[in-house]
């Protein structure tokens, strides 16, 4: 699904009627896709009705570990091991979650571990690649979607919809006798990225 509904888009931009609903819809999902990769989401990775997800994440060697979607709302599983061939999954009490961060417990050490050492009962998590699997379920029903994200969609949409049958990289336009001024890609862009900062991955 899309961060934000036809209904909403249609709203915001002051638009009746259902002349424009299809195209409306491709923009929404076109806006959704592209913040997603933007802040380094799966598909569907804000959205609570794509859960669950599993995802095989390499370990860090610290205490903390991060996937790719959320807020994360309930961890299912986390197994050591390897692609193909992962363990018994780990207590739940062995770690925490906020947001799309899993901590490790309990919190007493800063030491890295290599990807030769293994569990041995340690609080961080064994370095290594793909050597975990995470099955969680994430993300917020759509309704419930921030504000900031719903209004870069909007952004996204507003620009698309109004590059319609123009150049997108012509700035200005001679309507009559004055000149019709268009944001530019990189106007865009800027409005965009300090909406989604906060929902960014920092790795």
């Amino acid at each position: 699904m899309a961060l934000v509904t036809a209904a909403e888009y249609k709203a915001w931009r002051g638009i009746t009627g259902t002349d424009y609903d299809t195209l409306i819809g491709t923009l929404a999902d076109t806006a959704t896709r592209r913040i997603e990769r933007l802040t380094g989401r799966t598909v569907g990775g804000f959205e609570s009705t794509e859960s669950p997800f599993t995802e095989q994440i390499d370990g860090t060697g610290t205490q903390v570990l991060r996937v790719s979607n959320g807020p994360i709302t309930s961890i299912t599983s986390i197994k050591p091991g390897k692609p193909g061939d992962y363990g018994t999954a780990l207590d739940a009490s062995g770690y925490t979650f906020r947001d799309r961060t899993i901590l490790r417990l309990p919190y007493n050490t800063t030491r890295r571990l290599g990807v030769d050492d293994w569990e041995g009962g340690s609080s961080v998590w064994t370095e290594g690649f793909a050597n975990y699997e995470v099955v969680y379920a994430a993300g917020s029903a759509v309704a419930d979607i921030h504000d900031d994200l719903k209004r870069a969609a909007f952004v996204l949409m507003d620009a698309d919809l109004d590059s319609r049958g123009r150049d997108i990289g012509k700035a200005a336009d001679a309507v009559g006798n004055t000149n019709q001024q268009y944001a530019t890609p990189a106007d865009v862009e800027a409005r965009v990225m300090q909406l989604i900062r906060p929902w960014r991955d920092p790795v």
